[in-house]
């Protein structure tokens, strides 16, 4: 509580700042799999708000509270060398859930197109390509349990390419983030760093 009215507070005191603390029903991050050497994750951020929550502002300078929930934003994440891994594909993505038996292929057409491999200023040697999957993955951590996601990927590296099936398993996870932003910085942030690193906050 007193943390909490701390941020309050500086939000209040500052111009052109905002005081988020947000209670998230979400998914933890899977990973482990790997193809044509590239290391995959699958990532999600909350985009709904469960019943009940409630969020406070005025002008710019702004306050608040959420509950956050899904459905979800969700993307692939491969992590693999500077200058030889090229590109990431994701063909095929079918949805499995424990509590309430759903089992449902994405459709293919909305998976079109690759994204390049950029290399990480913060980790030289390294490159990372991320695959932002079109539309909101619709489920919820507390309604419908554990979730598994087979994604069928293509990685280029080398000038080659490979294939193949991997397996996400994502538990249900809550989650409490407190945030304190200060608007115009934001936007000071962006100049001059890797496209592949913005936006990044929020993400499980």
């Amino acid at each position: 509580m007193r943390q909490l009215f701390t941020l309050f507070l500086l939000a209040a005191l500052l111009p052109g700042c905002a005081a988020i603390v947000s209670k998230k029903h979400t998914y933890g991050g899977s990973s482990g799999a790997s193809v044509n050497g590239a290391a995959l994750s699958l990532r999600v951020k909350p985009e709904g708000s469960s019943g009940g929550s409630f969020v406070m502002s005025a002008m710019v300078v702004s306050g608040g509270m959420a509950t956050l929930d899904g459905p979800f934003r969700w993307r692939i994440e491969a992590t693999g060398e500077q200058g030889r891994h090229q590109s990431l594909v994701v063909n095929r993505l079918r949805t499995k859930t424990t509590l309430t038996k759903q089992d449902e292929w994405y459709p293919a057409e909305k998976l079109r197109g690759f994204v390049d491999f950029r290399d990480l200023k913060a980790e030289p040697g390294r490159s990372r390509a991320i695959y932002e999957i079109p539309g909101l993955l619709q489920v919820k951590p507390r309604e419908d349990g554990a979730l598994e996601v087979f994604a069928d990927v293509s990685v280029k590296a080398g000038g080659r390419w490979e294939r193949s099936v991997v397996k996400f398993r994502l538990d249900p996870a809550e989650k409490r983030q407190n945030e304190f932003i200060f608007i115009p910085a934001e936007v000071v942030k962006s100049i001059g760093e890797d496209p592949a690193d913005w936006q990044n906050s929020g993400w499980d």
